[in-house]
Order: structure tokens, then sequence, then C-alpha cells
């Protein structure tokens, strides 16, 4: 008789780690759901959903309730302190990687007491996780939200000497070497990795991951919440375009290539706004201040509603896992210009929905600007209407089906 799949899933900290537990849970799946932060008992949810606390709201998914996850808020108590005196610093960034290997130590002595047959962590926190999975014979399963550490410190590496003015904007590129240390083993570890997209994927097979061990699951997104108008009354080629870049100042997402092609363009009737936190010192960005519209960063949901206000997001990034401002743009009609570093080459054909541009090719940026550009009304709204289409595939009720069938692999 074949076993019934049993999932003690843990994350420190939320990304999307709160969907993953919500279809286990759907699905029949889920043993357990270990967090750090999370309204558990569901009175507490509709209370903090009727007042519409911002900060609590984020810490639960309608649905997925006592007894199925236990929260543990005191692992992140120093990381939300540090976060509000500090900011995004150093000192912050290793109050994260202090409370996953707390936690994940949490976890690892939990395992051997639960009946699940299977365990499944996210990088970083899962480590000694893993190891405890496997010594007491679950299946150990970890999942990569962004590309492998490797791949990180290479690529990102490359971009500090190339770009030593914007070095102070690259995250994920210097770990202490503890944390690192895991980052790097997780995948040897377990015997499943989770691959967010094509590009997580190619490295893990870079780093001699078997093929066999990986599987790709794509992430899901709020459809529902992004507006999208076909803005059929308006002519596009009678006005600027208006492009976006959203997310983190930072050369990861080669905001330097952008920023260098609007030099170029310089002139033209072609318009940049940046909307998002500035990571590092800023210096690198000093020289170009005349070249965009800098705007803040936003909530999430604000954010679905900014993207009618341009037309098209243009993301060069140089190291991503996933990108999930591109499916959330494209849902509100957006085409897209970004690079094989991310969900892109799955979602974007040429000239339809989008472009897609080797990383660090600033001609080929350049190129596919203008290209958009020289769009008639008719082709711009179509692209429009392309981009919106393309990306019904990536909400969550479609994720929760494409884990489903990840999980029949797991059986």
């Amino acid at each position: 008789m074949e076993q019934k799949l049993s999932v003690t899933l843990s994350h420190a900290g939320k990304q999307h780690s709160y969907h993953v537990a919500q279809g286990l849970l759907n699905l029949g799946f889920l043993d357990r759901f270990y967090t750090s932060s999370y309204v558990t008992q569901p009175f507490l949810q509709e209370l903090i959903t009727k007042r519409g606390n911002t900060f609590f709201s984020r810490r639960f998914q309608q649905g997925l309730a006592a007894p199925f996850v236990k929260s543990r808020w005191d692992f992140e108590v120093k990381e939300v302190l540090y976060r509000k005196l500090y900011g995004k610093t150093e000192k912050t960034q290793n109050a994260v990687y202090y409370r996953d290997v707390n936690f994940d130590k949490y976890v690892a002595g939990l395992l051997p007491k639960r009946p699940s047959n299977t365990y499944w962590g996210f990088q970083g926190s899962a480590y000694e996780s893993l190891l405890a999975a496997k010594k007491c014979g679950k299946k150990a399963i970890v999942e990569l939200a962004t590309a492998h550490v490797k791949a990180s410190l290479e690529i990102l590496g490359e971009e500090a000497k190339l770009h030593p003015d914007f070095a102070d904007s690259l995250d994920n590129l210097v770990f202490p070497a503890f944390y690192q240390k895991r980052l790097e083993e997780e995948p040897h570890i377990a015997d499943i990795t989770i691959a967010a997209s094509a590009f997580t994927k190619q490295t893990l097979l870079a780093d001699a991951i078997p093929e066999s061990k990986i599987l790709t699951l794509p992430l899901g997104f709020d459809m529902d919440y992004v507006p999208y108008t076909e803005r059929k009354t308006e002519n596009i080629s009678q006005r600027p375009l208006k492009l976006l870049y959203a997310g983190t100042l930072t050369q990861r997402k080669g905001i330097k290539y952008l920023l260098n092609v609007m030099a170029k363009l310089k002139g033209t009737d072609i318009e940049l706004t940046c909307i998002g936190g500035i990571q590092g010192s800023g210096e690198g960005l000093a020289k170009y201040k005349n070249l965009y519209h800098y705007r803040p960063a936003v909530s999430q949901l604000e954010m679905f509603g900014i993207y009618q206000e341009y037309d098209a997001l243009v993301l060069p990034t140089v190291f991503e896992g996933f990108g999930l401002v591109i499916v959330e743009a494209m849902a509100a009609g957006l085409p897209v210009i970004t690079t094989p570093h991310s969900i892109g080459p799955e979602l974007i054909i040429n000239g339809e929905n989008g472009y897609i541009v080797p990383i660090r090719d600033e001609m080929a940026l350049e190129n596919a600007i203008i290209a958009l550009r020289n769009k008639n009304n008719d082709q711009y709204l179509q692209m429009r209407l392309q981009a919106r289409k393309t990306v019904e595939q990536y909400t969550w009720a479609k994720y929760r089906n494409k884990l489903g069938e990840t999980c029949q692999k797991l059986v």
C-alpha cells in the first residue's frame, strides 16, 4: 500500500512559505508548519483583518491557523527591532542570519517527534533540520527562492569588480562563513531541491546537484489584486513612453546598466521612474540623478495600483531567483524587459509581451526599449493583453495545482 505524504514544513520568515503551507494543508499533506512569526489564532486573524492592521495582516494566511501552525515570535524580535533602529544594514542582516540558525536548531530538535515522513525547509534555515530529517528516516527537501549561493558569489563578485562605484549596493555578495557553509551544503544534503525558476535550476546543476534531485516549482502571486485596463482610448505614440524600475535600487538588479542606457536616450520621449529603497550609500546613483524620477518604496498593495501609471517594466537583473515584480507588472498589462537570470524566459516572447536581453548588455537593453517605443498603438495594446494573459498561469490557485503535481513526485 502506498504511503500517504505527510510534510513538516518550516521557514524562519515569510516569503511565500505561507502559500506552501496553505497548499499542503488543502491537499491534506501538512503535518505542521513551523515559522518564526505568525498569528495562529483564527479569532485574532479575523480581528486584524477587520481593523486593517498592515503589520499583522501580513503575518498570517486566511484559512491557515492552529493547530497546523506553530509560531515562535521570539526568534524574530531582534531582527524586527534592529530593522526599525538601524534600517537595512549589516547589523540587521546579521540578526537575520542568527535567526535562521537558531530557528533551524529548534526545528531539528522537534523533527524526530513528528509523525510526518517528509521535511520541507527553506534555504538558510534548514541545514540542521535536513540532517535531522534524514537521520530519523524522513525525506529531506530544501526550497530555494533565489538561485544558488555559489552563483551569487561568482556573478555578484564580478559586478563588484566591474562597477566598484555600485559595489556597496550588492546584497547576497558577502555572507558570514558559518552562513555561507549552510547555503552551499543544504542542496547537497537534501534528497530533493525545489527551484523557483529555470535559472535557479541551472545554478544548482552548475554545482553538481544531480538533475534527478531538482524539481522546478515557480511561485504564484495575487493576480486578483492587480488592476488592469485596456487603455483603448489613449494613443501611446503621442506622449512619452513611461518606463518603470520597481524594487530595491541595487546593482544586483542591474540598475547601473539601465541608467547608462537612459543617458544614451536622454533627449528622447522616454522617461524612467525608479520605485524602491536604495541599497547601500547610494553614492553611485548621484551622477545619474537627472535621468530618472525617484519614489521611495511603497507597500505591495500600493504598488499593484501604481503599475497602471506606467507603460513597461524594465528589470535588467544580474542575479534573481524568480522576480515577483515581473509577474505582477505583466498582470497589470506592462510588457517587461528583463534578463535570463529570472523567471523571464519562462514567460516572455520577444516582441509579443516583452523582451529578454542578456545580462550586462546595454546595447541589447537600449534596442529593446527603442523597439517598444516604436510600437504603434495597436501593437502596444496587444502586448499589454498578451502580458496579462501570460501570467494567468501564475496565480496562487494555479500554484496549488502545480504544488499538487510536485507532491505526487515526492511519494
